[in-house]
């Protein structure tokens, strides 16, 4: 009866040693995983804010097609407002202009904003 004990206990703790084993490894994967996500946002996050901060200077940049003067920072939905021919009352135009870069795509709100263009 107590050789049935005590290869039962160490069966037991057998098992908790190769379960101790398995979590360990489970945790440093989460971990490491966890680690990824992070910095993959941090990354991301840190490219909207250059990208929000970007979207200001544009207007100034040497090919941009309309005068500084004549456009205006908006931001949200829509970036920029500008303004062409401002001096002729039937060829005025006024242009709406979202700045995009890299992989960038339009928010639903900014694609029904096109749509109803």
């Amino acid at each position: 009866m107590i050789y049935f004990f005590i290869s039962t206990t160490v069966v037991l703790l057998i098992i908790c040693l190769l379960l101790a084993r398995v979590l360990n490894k489970q945790e440093a994967r989460f971990v490491k995983e966890r680690e990824k996500i992070k910095n993959s946002s941090k990354f991301r996050s840190s490219a909207v804010n250059w990208g929000k901060s970007i979207e200001h200077f544009v207007p100034f940049m040497d090919k941009f097609p309309v005068p500084v003067e004549d456009v205006h920072f908006l931001g949200q939905p829509v970036d920029l407002i500008a303004y062409t021919d401002t001096n002729n009352k039937s060829k005025c135009t006024i242009h709406l202009i979202e700045v995009k870069s890299g992989n960038a795509f339009l928010s639903s709100k900014q694609k029904n904003i096109k749509k109803a263009i």
